[in-house]
């Protein structure tokens, strides 16, 4: 599993130029990196990195891995037949700043690009900008800026001779985390450095950063071989992890050398130095991509560290070598990451999107330098930008599910999708806030990452439904199936708690479990679905949800039925994040089945089956201050500030306890972790044999609470739940099959008459004002009430109004059905997929719908 923290010392979490993605953090905070308030910072002991490691390159060595041949390096050659090193070292970096054909993102200061007009406008400043750039200052003084601890102490003292393994927390601190350790070794921070040296043309910044480079490179030589654990080379060596250089090489070192790469404080020595660890990255990366059955951004990113050294150095003999290793594994990477429906395999939003920088830093270098680029890189690529648009709520935001560092915000990332493939209809509509394009459905769904975004409208204002009913994923999963997220008037109200520090505390593990999710635990112990090592649990086909979207109702189901095991917190330093201890138990099966009653609510049918007795807790965890309970009706209200709250309604209530728990110890229950701020968690339990079911109906609101009301339905036949609703605005009978399958359907409705349909979900709403009456049904093989009466040879999913007389019909599914009424008519009519049609006598029309139901209010 990938362990990659994000920014650290004033950087961002979100490493955009290919290095994998986490999500914009500090960056370039001079606050935190100047003096004043802090206190003195940290100090580390001296440094000793105490790893076998391979012999050094001699000079003579590095020279026989460059092809003299390469044009433009005539005076290298010359240099080299006379031995004098010195004079080759000075032709060389001579070479690398006026003869040199490759390209990086930005011309170098001081250089001119070997065509005119440059491939990219000049980035380099003219004259200065600023005199001094406090934060650069400190990072001279070897004073880092720490936010993996969640600055905590801000200020990191690395010591004068510069202790690149030092880390503030002691191993046996269970916030102890080597990602401290990685984030030093990504370097990431030398961004600073080359902003303040453009910013203010002090050589001090260059020289600092020659400094640092040269003291990296001579106490840290790359590692022995081959790996100790070939699926994730050289992880013992915290600054010579694979992860860590590759992001050096396609990230942190490049943009450091073309921002310094002229100044008279780079000197032929230091290119030379620059150039023996270059090689030596290479070779790491290139060993640690031996191995065929590693998969994920791990490898990805590797590739694209390769490639990217490949590509910027093309005067070593094995540039061309390491250029093909790279793009051979990306084109494979690219196919068994990147799913059919264009998600990326490890389900996790932010990983989705660092991933699409390790293939598109392959593949802007390779455009960039004119270098073949594999047929498949910019399909695959579109079908990831769209991917985050298919599952964003209408701010933009994704879900941050598994080990997502915050949101990814759809709408400015379409933006960058729309330079790749210069036009596409979907990203143009999300790039321009819906100006421009084509929208997709207000309700959407990614088959094969079982992700299913239920929306009122794409307004800012609208409700947003997303519900998890997929695998687990490759890597960075939680144990978090069938949890819904709940957003609306651009809040998120129900939350999915993201990532917490890689550390081996009890926060990173509650983030990781069920418990912090909205979905259900079985006698205090977690779902468990082995995580497998990264590249395991390969998504190859489609789930198999019910699923149906309509402008009037959406449903989806699933099911998770892989077990739950205790999860032990307290344990010691040294085991696993997840340290699950006692017996697997399989007897439980959870099925949850979302009904979205557009566009304001949402019901939640959770059948628990299998044998035994048991304790089931459905946990609801609400981004606000407090919450009440109302010990009448038994629902839960959260109380918010900013007047933006939910109401959650249990309406089956047998056996059913409610409380709301805030800021729990022990066990952790009730917080936002990685804030370590404590919210209410509506807790809903059943104490009872096992089938249980719980039923809760979501209703989010401001001001005060709405008006609710629910009664059991009277029905005839087995295995069918119903039920009638009163808001505020409507009423409503609700049947839904616990099966998922169609039944006979036989009960009395207020303003229907009496009813028989065969169906596995049958909805009936009227508005409080009109006589409008919308239905709506999932697997609707038959239907008559005391107006109408049809009947369909292939069961389909549809919606259907009764207006002043009129019939409109929508067809839910993918393809035309044919429908053949017997009253008020007699008429067989086939129905297009995805539209309204008014259906007569006469046949059918298409129609515009009336919108019975307003949207949320402002």
């Amino acid at each position: 599993m990938m362990r990659e923290q994000g920014g650290l010392f004033g950087v961002s979490r979100l490493v955009l130029c290919t290095a994998l993605a986490l999500f914009l953090m500090a960056a370039g905070r001079r606050d935190a990196c100047g003096a004043g308030e802090d206190s003195a910072p940290l100090t580390p002991p001296s440094s000793d990195s105490g790893s076998e490691t391979l012999p050094v390159m001699t000079d003579e060595d590095l020279l026989a891995s460059l092809d003299l041949d390469t044009p433009g390096m005539e005076k290298v050659k010359a240099a080299a037949a006379t031995g004098d090193m010195t004079a080759v070292k000075a032709a060389y970096l001579d070479y690398r700043r006026t003869a040199c054909p490759v390209r990086w993102h930005y011309q170098p200061l001081y250089g001119t690009w070997l065509t005119d007009p440059p491939v990219l406008p000049t980035s380099a400043p003219k004259e200065a900008a600023a005199t001094d750039d406090p934060a650069a200052d400190e990072i001279l003084a070897h004073h880092l800026y720490d936010s993996i601890y969640g600055g905590e102490h801000k200020i990191i003292d690395m010591g004068k001779d510069f202790n690149w393994t030092y880390n503030p927390r002691a191993p046996s601190d269970p916030a102890f985390s080597t990602e401290f350790t990685h984030n030093v070794g990504r370097m990431d921070y030398w961004r600073i450095l080359a902003t303040a040296y453009w910013k203010t043309l002090d050589e001090k910044y260059a020289a600092g950063w020659v400094s640092q480079m040269e003291d990296f490179v001579s106490k840290n030589p790359p590692p022995v071989v081959p790996p100790a654990d070939p699926l994730h080379p050289y992880e013992e060596n915290l600054l010579w992890r694979t992860l860590e250089v590759a992001i050096r090489m396609n990230n942190s070192w490049p943009n450091a050398y073309f921002h310094f790469l002229n100044s008279p404080s780079f000197t032929p020595d230091a290119q030379w130095i620059y150039l023996r660890s270059v090689y030596d990255h290479a070779v790491v990366l290139q060993r640690g991509l031996e191995n065929s059955a590693r998969s994920g951004n791990h490898v990805t990113t590797e590739c694209s560290g390769l490639y990217t050294v490949g590509a910027l150095f093309p005067e070593f003999r094995k540039a061309e070598k390491w250029r093909r290793i790279a793009l051979d594994r990306e084109s494979v990477e690219i196919g068994r990451m990147v799913l059919p429906d264009g998600f990326e395999s490890e389900l996790t939003p932010g990983y989705h999107y660092g991933a699409i920088h390790g293939f598109l830093g392959v593949y802007d270098l390779a455009k960039l330098n004119h270098l073949p680029i594999p047929p498949n890189f910019k399909e695959k690529l579109l079908s990831m930008y769209r991917a985050l648009v298919l599952v964003m709520d209408p701010s933009g935001n994704t879900v941050p599910t598994n080990d997502s560092w915050g949101t990814v915000n759809a709408r400015v990332i379409a933006k960058e999708g729309l330079k790749l493939v210069g036009d596409d209809p979907l990203l143009a509509w999300a790039a321009s806030d819906g100006k421009e394009g084509t929208p997709p459905p207000t309700s959407t769904m990614l088959p094969y990452a079982g992700f299913y975004a239920m929306r009122g409208g794409w307004q800012p204002n609208d409700l947003f439904l997303f519900f998890r009913a997929g695998p687990i994923g490759t890597s960075h999963q939680h144990q978090e199936k069938l949890e819904v997220v709940l957003a609306a008037w651009g809040r998120t109200i129900l939350f999915d708690p993201g990532a917490y520090q890689y550390d081996s505390s009890d926060w990173r593990r509650f983030t990781l479990g069920t418990a912090s999710h909205n979905t259900i635990i079985v006698d205090g112990k977690w779902q468990y679905e082995d995580e497998g090592w990264a590249g395991s649990h390969q998504i190859t086909e489609p789930v198999h949800n019910p699923w149906a979207t309509t402008p009037i109702f959406d449903y989806v189901s699933g099911t998770y039925d892989a077990g739950y095991r205790q999860n032990e917190f307290g344990v010691p330093k040294g085991k696993s994040w997840n340290s699950w201890v006692g017996p697997f138990d399989k007897t439980v099966t959870h099925t949850r089945r979302v009904l979205f009653l557009k566009p304001d609510y949402a019901l939640i049918l959770d059948t628990l089956d299998g044998t035994g007795h048991h304790t089931f807790d459905a946990h609801f965890n609400m981004d606000a201050p407090g919450a009440t309970v109302d010990p009448a009706t038994q629902a839960v209200f959260s109380k918010s500030e900013d007047n933006i709250h939910i109401a959650l309604y249990p309406l089956d209530r047998d056996n059913l306890a409610v409380d709301v728990v805030q800021g729990q110890k022990d066990p952790l229950l009730g917080w936002f972790p990685m804030q370590h701020r404590a919210i209410p968690t509506a807790r809903f339990r059943k104490v009872q044999d096992a089938p249980a079911i719980f039923a809760t109906f979501l209703y989010p609101y401001r001001g005060d609470a709405p008006t609710f009301a629910a009664t059991p339905l009277a029905i005839a036949g087995d295995g069918l739940w119903a039920t009638t609703l009163q808001t505020s605005s409507e009423h409503a009978e609700v049947v839904m099959a616990k099966d998922n399958v169609s039944h006979k359907i036989d009960f009395h409705s207020e303003w229907a008459g009496n009813v028989k349909a065969q169906a596995a979900l049958l909805i009936l709403r009227k508005p409080v004002a009109g006589n409008t009456l919308c239905f709506g049904g999932r697997n609707v093989g038959a239907y008559q009430d005391q107006t109408l009466a049809f009947s369909s040879l292939s069961p389909l999913s549809l919606a259907w109004i009764e207006d002043h007389g009129r019939f409109l019909f929508f067809n839910a599914e993918n393809d035309a059905r044919t429908i053949t009424f017997t009253a008020p008519f007699v008429q067989e009519v086939s129905l297009p997929p995805g539209e309204w049609r008014e259906v007569s006598q006469e046949g059918t029309v298409p129609a515009t719908a009336p919108e019975p139901f307003a949207p949320l209010p402002p």
